[in-house]
């Protein structure tokens, strides 16, 4: 059992919301919701994710000693791998783009319009010449309009706009509020196309053939949008459809 199961099944043992618990410890919601799902990365670093381990604890009246054994054989790995890859860190030289010369491309213009000047001034008069003894050699021509009389058109009857096609695809929009909430979307078939906290400021879009099966932790924190519409839900588990319609899930 992960330390983010424990964590929840703690919270519904003392029969407390996610906001209840937010209220009593001081922790955004959002913030709860990524801990429930074994999501860390949110708290600012292990130190920090202790602090609200003892927190919840405290509020729930659970032992925080096994939740912070399992937190530390689960993270310790993972810290010394970043700071291993901190201190390889170089700083790899800055490129700066080759600026045109302008100097030599002003020379070429000019350049080519004097030559362009030269072989007009010696090719003009034999060319004026030319056009002259065109036109004197040509005989104006005197046409007759031929009016012909045809008979009108019937008008065709114009057919009805095909009917556009059923939609196949869902387009969804997630846009936060507040403090945001932890989604998990997937597909038909259980596959993950989404898992992770739509935090403030944020806007998360997923574009799928078929149907989308939609998880959030607080749907309050989120304005939803549904092929171009906007979609007004508290669920916090339900399926849309191509169509635009929701089903809500078990």
């Amino acid at each position: 059992m992960s330390i983010g199961s424990e964590l929840t099944a703690a919270r519904e043992r003392a029969d407390m919301t996610i906001e209840q618990l937010s209220a009593a410890t001081r922790i955004r919601t959002g913030l709860l919701v990524a801990m429930e799902a074994d999501d860390f990365s949110r708290c600012g670093g292990n130190f920090y994710a202790r602090g609200h381990i003892r927190s919840i604890a405290r509020v729930v009246k659970a032992d925080p000693a096994p939740l912070l054994a399992t937190f530390d054989a689960e993270h310790a790995v993972e810290e010394e791998k970043s700071r291993r890859e901190e201190r390889a860190v170089v700083k790899r030289p800055s490129l700066h783009p080759a600026r045109p010369r302008w100097a030599v491309v002003v020379g070429a213009i000019l350049v080519g319009l004097m030559g362009w000047g030269m072989v007009r001034l010696f090719t003009l008069p034999s060319d004026i010449e030319a056009n002259a003894s065109k036109s004197a050699s040509t005989t104006p021509a005197v046409t007759t309009p031929v009016v012909s009389k045809s008979t009108p058109t019937p008008k065709a009857t114009p057919k009805p706009p095909p009917k556009p096609p059923a939609p196949t695809h869902v387009k969804l929009v997630l846009t936060a509020k507040g403090d945001g909430s932890y989604v998990t979307l997937r597909n038909s078939k259980g596959k993950r196309l989404f898992q992770g906290m739509v935090g403030p400021g944020v806007t998360q879009t997923i574009t799928n053939k078929g149907i989308v099966r939609v998880s959030i932790g607080a749907p309050a924190n989120l304005v939803l949008s549904l092929n171009g519409e906007r979609l007004r839900t508290t669920l916090y588990r339900f399926t849309v459809k191509p169509d635009g319609t929701i089903v809500k899930s078990s």
